[in-house]
């Protein structure tokens, strides 16, 4: 029975790839870590939720003698241990990274081990607002401090990488949806009907979670070796009318210097299909449903 694990199953995207996979009836292992406080009902009831599917197992790694186990007919790992979130609680972030760093060089060192897939979940972040014209050729200069923490695994994977090892980094904009965190723009004026005064995320570009997720399945089931690729469309000021269906007012809203990649196509089939209104319509239903009955 094939099986993937996830590293971060308790964050954003970790947690919707952790229930994509099952809902195909594919066994998971999850390796979860503490949220900032802020989170913690989100990330009680994501832990619920992937609790109920018997497929489903997971392990906390906050504890120094923690160990990744790959057992022979896992598949590939995902390691996607940050989320937009995290970044938000500043003080939080240092806290973490140590532990990051150390969750990233063995989720490294066992994949190569056992040749096991990596893919890691990158930010377009890594590029600053004032560089143009971005492919997967252009040279990261990162001037906040989830592009910057972004880079920095990325250097460390790329110091890593050998000719056998099937290794892969996407990098992906701010992603939007269903289980949103909280301190998210989008999630926090859902919740609180309150405009959030300080955006930290990027407003360049936007995706879909399922958009996102199902193009980062597919590195399940395709070869690779060493790739960069670059999750993104020919859509522009995404941000901005998602911030204008939710009445957000006076947030400036960067250019979307992003240019479509043809390796994301060729080789995780990447094509967005979901339109901002149904994206924002299914995150707005979930949220307001699911916290109609949680005291956050």
């Amino acid at each position: 029975m094939a099986k993937v694990i996830v590293v971060g199953s308790n964050r954003f995207v970790g947690f919707h790839l952790c229930t994509s996979f099952l809902n195909e009836g594919i066994e998971v292992k999850g390796y979860t870590h503490e949220a900032h406080k802020g989170e913690s009902s989100l990330q009680e009831e994501m832990l619920a939720f992937l609790g109920r599917n018997a497929n489903f197992t997971s392990e906390q790694i906050e504890d120094e003698n923690w160990q990744l186990t790959i057992d022979s007919d896992t598949e590939v790992v995902y390691f996607t241990y940050f989320d937009g979130g995290d970044f938000d609680h500043l003080e939080f972030l240092r806290e973490k990274m140590q532990d990051a760093n150390k969750a990233l060089i063995q989720t490294i060192t066992t994949c190569r081990q056992t040749n096991t897939k990596l893919v890691f979940l990158s930010s377009l972040r890594v590029f600053g607002d004032e560089q143009t014209e971005i492919t997967e050729e252009t040279i990261p200069k990162p001037d906040h401090r989830e592009g910057k923490l972004m880079l920095h695994f990325e250097k460390m994977i790329e110091k890593s990488t050998q000719p056998d090892f099937p290794c892969m980094i996407v990098r992906v904009p701010t992603v939007y949806g269903p289980w949103q965190p909280l301190a998210m723009c989008y999630q926090h004026t859902i919740i609180h009907k309150t405009q959030k005064q300080n955006v930290e995320e990027d407003t360049r570009h936007l995706l879909y979670i399922d958009d996102v997720v199902k193009a980062l399945k597919v590195s399940q089931r395709v070869p690779f070796n060493y790739e960069l690729v670059h999750l993104v469309n020919s859509q522009d000021r995404e941000w901005g009318k998602g911030a204008h269906l939710l009445k957000i007012k006076g947030i400036e809203e960067k250019v979307n210097e992003f240019k479509e990649s043809v390796k994301a196509k060729e080789l995780l089939n990447f094509q967005p299909k979901v339109s901002i209104k149904e994206g924002m319509y299914q995150q707005m239903s979930h949220t307001r449903a699911m916290f109609s009955y949680m005291s956050l």
